[in-house]
């Protein structure tokens, strides 16, 4: 039997709500409703776990404990348990639901346990590699994060994720703007990629936590779909909507969706670019 731990996280104190559990909820929210259509329209994901797994190869062959950041649905879970089985695994997300769909994906496994807690504030134990997909982007509070995995990690440990950088829809932003302006709103809905962290900002900040050698990539990744709309309900599918919406009206969609066929369709298809950041960063 595979088993589920008992959450060991530290967040802020209890009945203390802050604007970054706020948007951390929602993110949480997000996800857990689509956990059923994520798989479907997570192409891009899988590449980057596919890309991860390739770089650290070595790691997971020494690793006797690992730990898994936001394991979702399951997808990059499945693949530590199949390359690497005589590992132990812990698997965290922040969501029960995401959780369960792990579980029924992997079945029973004794050398998994499962947690539900925040990612960002778990700090306890003595893994040899942390390992995370399509995660990062999210934190709040991202420097805290990385100085509790450099204290969780065993000597000569290992963290590595894949995230996505602020280049991320750039097409979806720029249309966004010029259909705001031809409306003449005096403020823009942002699109939460305008604050993802760059590679550049991923390495200063595991410096500053003490990791040495850090090795960074950098990709730019183009998805194409039939329409915007097609690919406006891609996003709301994964759960990769904004954690915090503001009133989106029926106009604006439209002034949008105009907009971003006028400038980027090309070959019948619309673009959509990810920009995808890898770190492998030793203790």
């Amino acid at each position: 039997m595979d088993r589920e731990l008992v959450g060991r996280a530290s967040p802020p104190a209890p009945g203390i709500a802050t604007p970054a559990m706020d948007i951390k909820q929602s993110i949480r929210r997000n996800f857990a409703r689509r956990a059923d259509s994520y798989d479907r329209h997570a192409g891009v994901q899988r590449l980057m776990a596919r890309e991860l797994l390739d770089r650290v190869q070595e790691e997971l062959t020494l690793s006797r404990r690992i730990l898994e950041v936001g394991c979702g649905t399951g997808y990059l879970t499945a693949s530590l348990r199949q390359g690497h089985p005589g590992s132990e695994l812990v698997a965290l997300d922040l969501d029960a639901a995401l959780i369960a769909q792990a579980r029924r994906r992997l079945g029973p496994d004794s050398q998994v346990s499962w947690l539900v807690a925040d990612g960002e504030f778990f700090s306890q134990g003595d893994f040899d590699l942390i390992i995370s997909n399509a995660v990062f982007q999210w934190f709040t509070n991202p420097r805290e994060a990385l100085q509790a995995y450099f204290q969780a990690l065993s000597p000569r440990g290992c963290l590595a994720f894949a995230t996505l950088g602020p280049q991320t829809f750039g097409e979806l932003d720029a249309s966004l703007r010029q259909a705001a302006a031809a409306m003449n709103l005096q403020t823009v809905p942002e699109i939460p990629a305008r604050g993802f962290l760059n590679s550049q900002d991923w390495e200063d900040l595991l410096s500053r936590a003490g990791f040495s050698p850090i090795q960074m990539s950098r990709q730019i990744f183009t998805a194409n779909f039939p329409t915007v709309p097609e690919f406006l309900r891609a996003l709301k599918a994964m759960g990769a909507t904004n954690p915090k919406p503001r009133p989106f009206s029926p106009r604006l969609l439209n002034a949008l969706i105009q907009a971003y066929d006028a400038r980027f369709r090309t070959n019948g298809s619309v673009p959509a670019t990810y920009e995808i950041i890898w770190a492998v960063a030793r203790k």
